[in-house]
């Protein structure tokens, strides 16, 4: 985990800002919040719990990516068109999250320039750090030697 993936790379005031529009929401273990190629209409900041990313697989087990903690963005599909889910996603513990309407956010994202412009850059961040670990990932998985020393 690092500082990017985390809402703490937010300047402070407009963590304040996304921090009011959340509610709080629950997802016992082993509920899905998303599917691959499903709308994105919502994203999520763990408060508790972990949640493990996914990436279907043809012919084989959905691979996990990466597993999310405390302070973690949930989702990075809903802030970028056709605002469609990249990967699934799954409780592996119970977990309580913050819980954000997208259209919301990026309403208040065209509305506040400054605003928008920290979040797309954490979501960037995030995205970034999350195709990272993917390549990773499924080169551990599937590549004869791994992701091994380059």
């Amino acid at each position: 985990m690092t500082s990017t993936t985390q809402a703490a790379a937010l300047p402070a005031e407009h963590r304040a800002q996304l921090m009011s529009l959340a509610h709080d929401v629950s997802f016992p273990m082993g509920a899905r919040l998303f599917e691959e190629g499903q709308h994105a209409e919502r994203f999520w900041i763990i408060r508790t719990g972990t949640i493990a990313l996914d990436l279907h697989v043809p012919g084989r087990r959905a691979a996990v990516i990466e597993t999310l903690g405390h302070g973690e963005l949930v989702g990075w599909s809903w802030h970028f068109p056709p605002y469609l889910w990249h990967l699934g996603a799954g409780a592996t513990s119970p977990v309580r999250a913050h819980e954000f309407e997208a259209a919301t956010v990026r309403m208040l994202c065209e509305r506040d320039a400054e605003f928008g412009r920290a979040v797309a850059r954490w979501v960037g961040k995030v995205t970034a750090h999350r195709l990272h670990a993917a390549r990773i990932r499924l080169l551990d998985l599937y590549a004869p030697y791994g992701s091994g020393p380059r």
